[in-house]
């Protein structure tokens, strides 16, 4: 055999290699069958791959997976020639799903919680109260409920919504907690409020009868400057045992006493724990 006999055999198995099979043709024909569908749709998947220039051998491969496609009726045949089809180099790229997204509206809340939620994401979008579903006054009553969780959520929408009103709702429900946990809640939400308000809204003596609740509004005196405390509640917690009280009410005297109340804090630091006496050294000595 010469060499152009050689050449011209050569054409014909690459012709005879590339051709595009027919749609009843393997790989399409084993897609009828389940027991050989999927490395069916894995084979036609690689061909397609092998396809990244839009040529005559391309153009009829897909044009032979279009015509296999218009004889299948399984949906999940039909969804995986969808994707081969998009990988047609002679096709500008677009979605399968369509060109222009669809925005469904989330649909309208019908309990409190779902309406805080909606409430939450619009906040978080940075829309405006108008466009809330839920206003200041529907955040104010509910920030009253008996339900600490629904509670406490729409105070802190609220506090996002209209601080000044939700200041005095916070430390009112501080006063009325009981378990440290939930008064640690509403310790951040108070000292997320902005600094004047936060001052200018505390009670001038301690929120609530617990000691989660008086350890609060201890610690926002120490961190807030222009709190009008009453000295005269601060002065007996300094001289209880060692727990958060009393090492709240220590930081708390820098910023609540002045030079002329040091023999009463002197007095008050007498007989301390070893806990306590060097939150009280330190809490003095900026006095002398």
């Amino acid at each position: 055999m010469n060499i152009p006999q050689l050449l011209l055999l050569l054409t014909f198995l690459a012709a005879g290699c590339t051709a595009a099979p027919g749609p009843d043709e393997p790989p399409f024909s084993r897609l009828a069958d389940p027991a050989t569908r999927v490395a069916a749709q894995q084979e036609i998947f690689d061909r397609a791959r092998s396809h990244a220039r839009a040529d005559d051998a391309s153009k009829a491969w897909f044009a032979a997976v279009k015509a296999a496609r218009e004889r299948q009726e399984n949906p999940e045949v039909l969804a995986a020639l969808d994707a081969v089809l998009a990988m047609d180099p002679a096709v500008r790229p677009a979605s399968i799903h369509g060109k222009v997204p669809r925005n469904y509206p989330a649909p309208e809340g019908t309990t409190p919680e779902t309406k805080l939620a909606e409430t939450e994401r619009l906040l978080d979008l940075r829309k405006a109260e108008k466009e809330l579903p839920l206003k200041s006054a529907d955040l104010a009553a509910l920030a009253k409920s008996e339900d600490f969780a629904t509670a406490q959520r729409a105070s802190r929408l609220l506090r996002r919504v209209n601080s000044k009103e939700a200041a005095p709702i916070l430390w009112d429900r501080l006063s009325r907690v009981t378990q440290r946990s939930q008064a640690q809640e509403i310790e951040d939400e108070i000292l997320r409020l902005p600094a004047s308000t936060a001052a200018r809204t505390a009670p001038s003596a301690p929120a609530g009868t617990s000691l989660a609740a008086k350890a609060v509004w201890l610690r926002v005196i120490a961190c807030r400057p222009g709190v009008k405390a009453d000295k005269s509640a601060v002065l007996p917690l300094l001289k209880g045992p060692a727990n958060e009280v009393s090492e709240a009410a220590w930081d708390a005297v820098p910023r609540l006493f002045t030079k002329k109340d040091l023999p009463q804090l002197e007095e008050a630091a007498q007989g301390l724990s070893e806990r306590l006496a060097p939150r009280a050294k330190a809490a003095l000595e900026p006095l002398r």
